[in-house]
């Protein structure tokens, strides 16, 4: 008996010591991050939370033998605007290109694509032959007065003649024309406009990339159109392209990035872009997402045995957009990873989008911001309408201002060059 009390005695005295160190304010006690509630509408920053908390580490859910990752798509959703077609237009304006006339000529520029000959109604139905000589015999002026190591003119004395007017509309016209007509789209113009940076080595892409990023961000957000040069004799006449100008970061994306990933959860950017661009946006140390360029899945172009890059996609790689989303978070993600299971939540803007948020029967929500848009991301916009009084919605609508880049405290977003909110396309 006495044994017994002494082990009684010897044990309530361990187990006050314990509970008094516990207590103690220099102990560490687990502290997990929440989001900075910035610019989020109350209801997503509460679900946005609610799923951190429950699927992150310390959650309820969290599953360290399965530990949860997370799909974003880039342009549009975590930065606003669109960072591959910024590229395209500083690359265009300052001619930053390191292609031959035959390489352009034979390389980029097809005459029948899938059995389709000219562009479509929207884009006044101009033939690919047409257009394309057009930019034939301006690349060649180009060349030969620019771009070629005897070329005997400055860059602003170039782009003071017509052919560099014709050829910075053309371009961006034809890749629009590609991406609107049936039978052509997205499939081929997304891959097309990165062939544009063929010639040029991997590490010059980014450097280009981070200087058009660079002066992106600091250039007005707006509209502008561009008109080719009337007088100016050529094969389909004088043409125009509108575009948006600027870039802009989003704190909110770069908060929920970083929050996701202290609390245990991988962050994968699954991009139609081409992987060098997204992985110099998002990479690590420079413009505030610090995503590592293993998380970063995007389009992908050949290169050849000197480091060039190829104007031919990838062999074997999936073109990243739609369903082609799906496949390459199925094969790197599941199959290379080994991370056999469902993304836990998607991020998403727009129609290429969709499957990537619908596909997964596991994943428990995706955040839209709002475009404003019909179309397959137009129904998902209005199930998250539908939903917006539920506990555990399944899709989330933000709002933004295109006119400052901001994001808007609710779900209505302002478009560019309007003033008064919207929720539904």
């Amino acid at each position: 008996m006495k044994i017994y009390k002494r082990r009684s005695s010897i044990l309530a005295m361990v187990l006050f010591v314990a509970f008094s160190y516990s207590c103690r304010k220099d102990v560490p006690v687990p502290i997990f991050d929440t989001l900075d509630k910035l610019n989020w509408s109350a209801k997503n920053y509460q679900v946005l939370n609610q799923l951190i908390s429950d699927y992150g580490k310390g959650g309820k859910y969290y599953n360290e033998n399965k530990p949860p990752y997370v799909v974003l798509d880039w342009d549009q959703t975590c930065a606003h605007f669109d960072a591959e077609e910024a590229l395209m237009r500083y690359q265009l304006t300052n001619l930053r290109f390191a292609m031959t006339k035959d390489q352009f000529k034979n390389d980029i520029l097809k005459d029948n694509i899938n059995g389709v000959t000219k562009l479509s109604e929207a884009y006044q139905n101009i033939s690919l032959a047409d257009i394309n000589k057009d930019l034939v015999n301006d690349f060649d002026f180009l060349y030969d007065n620019y771009l070629a190591p005897n070329g005997t003119l400055t860059l602003s004395e170039i782009q003071a003649t017509p052919q560099y007017s014709d050829f910075i509309v053309k371009i961006p016209f034809l890749y629009d024309g590609y991406c609107d007509t049936p039978g052509i789209e997205a499939d081929y113009g997304y891959p097309w406009v990165i062939c544009l940076l063929s010639g040029h080595t991997i590490a010059e892409v980014k450097s280009l990339a981070k200087e058009a990023i660079t002066y992106e961000l600091g250039n007005k957000l707006s509209k502008q159109t561009w008109q080719s040069p009337a007088g100016f004799e050529t094969y389909t006449g004088a043409l125009s392209y509108s575009h948006k100008t600027g870039l802009r970061i989003f704190p909110e994306m770069q908060n929920l990035i970083s929050t996701f990933k202290s609390r245990g959860i991988d962050v994968f950017i699954v991009s139609a872009s081409y992987k060098p661009v997204v992985e110099t946006f998002a990479g690590i140390g420079n413009f505030g997402y610090n995503v590592p360029p293993e998380n970063v899945i995007a389009m992908e172009l050949a290169t050849d045995a000197g480091g060039k890059i190829l104007a031919e996609y990838k062999a074997g790689w999936i073109k990243t957009q739609r369903q082609g989303k799906v496949d390459a978070i199925n094969r790197v993600i599941k199959q290379e990873m080994g991370k056999n299971w469902d993304p836990l939540f998607s991020a998403a803007d727009s129609d290429g989008d969709y499957e990537m948020s619908t596909a997964f029967p596991e994943m428990k929500l995706t955040l839209i911001w709002n475009r404003v848009k019909g179309g397959d991301i137009g129904k998902l916009c209005k199930l998250a309408v539908d939903e917006a009084n539920s506990s555990a919605p399944r899709y989330i609508l933000q709002g933004r201002n295109e006119n400052t880049g901001i994001a808007l405290p609710g779900s209505e977003s302002i478009l560019l060059g309007k003033t008064v909110p919207q929720l539904l396309y």
